[in-house]
Protein backbone atom coordinates (compact mmCIF):
# COMPACT_ATOMS: atom_id res chain seq x y z
CA UNK A 1 0.00 0.00 0.00
CA UNK A 2 1.01 3.70 -0.69
CA UNK A 3 1.63 6.33 1.64
CA UNK A 4 0.20 9.70 1.06
CA UNK A 5 2.91 11.95 0.87
CA UNK A 6 2.42 15.60 2.16
CA UNK A 7 4.49 18.40 2.52
CA UNK A 8 3.77 22.16 4.02
CA UNK A 9 3.17 24.41 0.71
CA UNK A 10 5.92 26.41 1.20
CA UNK A 11 8.33 23.71 1.23
CA UNK A 12 6.78 22.57 -2.21
CA UNK A 13 7.15 26.14 -3.60
CA UNK A 14 10.76 25.77 -2.65
CA UNK A 15 11.34 22.43 -4.16
CA UNK A 16 9.68 24.09 -7.32
CA UNK A 17 12.02 26.96 -7.55
CA UNK A 18 14.87 24.38 -6.41
CA UNK A 19 13.79 22.50 -9.59
CA UNK A 20 13.64 25.41 -11.54
CA UNK A 21 17.25 26.38 -10.98
CA UNK A 22 18.35 23.24 -11.90
CA UNK A 23 16.31 23.62 -15.07
CA UNK A 24 18.12 26.84 -15.86
CA UNK A 25 21.45 25.00 -15.26
CA UNK A 26 20.64 22.53 -17.80
CA UNK A 27 21.23 19.98 -15.07
CA UNK A 28 17.78 18.33 -16.10
CA UNK A 29 18.05 14.87 -14.62
CA UNK A 30 17.94 16.73 -11.08
CA UNK A 31 15.31 18.98 -12.24
CA UNK A 32 13.27 15.76 -13.46
CA UNK A 33 13.78 14.21 -9.87
CA UNK A 34 12.52 17.19 -8.12
CA UNK A 35 9.50 17.94 -10.65
CA UNK A 36 8.57 14.33 -10.45
CA UNK A 37 8.48 14.11 -6.23
CA UNK A 38 6.32 17.58 -6.58
CA UNK A 39 4.24 15.73 -8.74
CA UNK A 40 3.84 13.44 -6.04
CA UNK A 41 2.98 15.81 -3.53
CA UNK A 42 0.62 17.50 -5.90
CA UNK A 43 -0.83 14.88 -7.65
CA UNK A 44 -3.87 17.05 -8.63
CA UNK A 45 -1.88 19.96 -9.74
CA UNK A 46 -1.18 20.88 -13.52
CA UNK A 47 2.00 22.48 -12.19
CA UNK A 48 4.71 20.12 -11.78
CA UNK A 49 3.77 18.22 -15.11
CA UNK A 50 3.95 21.60 -16.49
CA UNK A 51 7.62 21.89 -15.32
CA UNK A 52 8.26 18.33 -16.85
CA UNK A 53 6.97 19.66 -20.26
CA UNK A 54 9.59 22.93 -20.07
CA UNK A 55 12.61 20.59 -19.44
CA UNK A 56 11.23 18.63 -22.39
CA UNK A 57 11.22 21.92 -24.24
CA UNK A 58 14.35 23.10 -23.33
CA UNK A 59 16.15 19.60 -23.85
CA UNK A 60 14.77 20.03 -27.81
CA UNK A 61 11.68 17.32 -27.36
CA UNK A 62 8.86 19.02 -28.12
CA UNK A 63 6.87 15.91 -28.08
CA UNK A 64 7.61 15.48 -24.76
CA UNK A 65 6.46 18.59 -24.00
CA UNK A 66 3.25 18.46 -25.62
CA UNK A 67 2.83 14.98 -23.58
CA UNK A 68 3.24 16.93 -20.59
CA UNK A 69 1.34 19.86 -21.12
CA UNK A 70 -1.73 17.59 -22.50
CA UNK A 71 -1.41 15.70 -19.04
CA UNK A 72 -1.27 19.21 -16.87
CA UNK A 73 -4.48 20.47 -19.29
CA UNK A 74 -6.35 17.51 -18.46
CA UNK A 75 -5.82 17.94 -14.99
CA UNK A 76 -6.94 21.38 -15.42
CA UNK A 77 -8.36 22.58 -17.90
CA UNK A 78 -9.24 26.44 -17.05
CA UNK A 79 -4.86 26.52 -16.44
CA UNK A 80 -3.17 29.40 -18.69
CA UNK A 81 -0.31 28.60 -17.62
CA UNK A 82 -0.75 24.75 -19.29
CA UNK A 83 -2.32 26.58 -22.50
CA UNK A 84 0.25 28.97 -22.80
CA UNK A 85 3.15 26.30 -22.83
CA UNK A 86 1.33 23.73 -25.26
CA UNK A 87 0.42 26.66 -27.02
CA UNK A 88 4.28 27.56 -27.81
CA UNK A 89 4.95 24.21 -28.04
CA UNK A 90 2.97 24.16 -31.23
CA UNK A 91 4.34 27.30 -32.34
CA UNK A 92 8.07 25.79 -32.69
CA UNK A 93 6.75 22.65 -33.76
CA UNK A 94 4.68 24.89 -36.91
CA UNK A 95 1.79 23.58 -35.97
CA UNK A 96 -0.94 27.11 -36.60
CA UNK A 97 -3.82 25.40 -36.18
CA UNK A 98 -3.24 24.05 -32.59
CA UNK A 99 -0.74 27.10 -31.59
CA UNK A 100 -3.54 29.38 -32.02
CA UNK A 101 -6.44 27.47 -30.00
CA UNK A 102 -4.34 27.07 -26.99
CA UNK A 103 -2.89 30.28 -26.90
CA UNK A 104 -6.06 32.31 -27.75
CA UNK A 105 -7.54 30.03 -24.95
CA UNK A 106 -4.67 31.20 -22.21
CA UNK A 107 -5.23 34.91 -23.14
CA UNK A 108 -8.97 34.08 -22.62
CA UNK A 109 -8.23 32.71 -19.46
CA UNK A 110 -5.47 35.31 -18.13
CA UNK A 111 -6.39 38.47 -20.37
CA UNK A 112 -4.33 41.05 -18.11
CA UNK A 113 -1.45 38.27 -16.13
CA UNK A 114 1.74 37.55 -17.32
CA UNK A 115 0.57 34.18 -18.45
CA UNK A 116 -1.67 36.44 -21.13
CA UNK A 117 1.36 38.55 -21.88
CA UNK A 118 3.83 35.65 -22.99
CA UNK A 119 0.43 33.91 -25.13
CA UNK A 120 0.10 37.62 -26.27
CA UNK A 121 3.80 37.48 -27.32
CA UNK A 122 3.76 34.12 -28.86
CA UNK A 123 0.57 34.77 -31.12
CA UNK A 124 2.75 37.61 -32.13
CA UNK A 125 5.62 35.09 -32.73
CA UNK A 126 3.21 32.81 -34.57
CA UNK A 127 1.96 35.61 -36.86
CA UNK A 128 5.80 36.14 -38.13
CA UNK A 129 6.32 32.26 -38.66
CA UNK A 130 2.98 32.06 -41.06
CA UNK A 131 4.51 35.04 -42.73
CA UNK A 132 7.84 33.03 -43.41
Amino acid sequence: MRHKLQAPIDEIAFLMEAGMVYRDAHEFKEAETVFRGVRELLPSSEVPDVALGTLRFEAGDLPGAIKHYRQAIEKNPQSAYAHSHLGEAHVFLRQSKEAREHLQRALALDPRGETGKFARGMMELLAMVERG
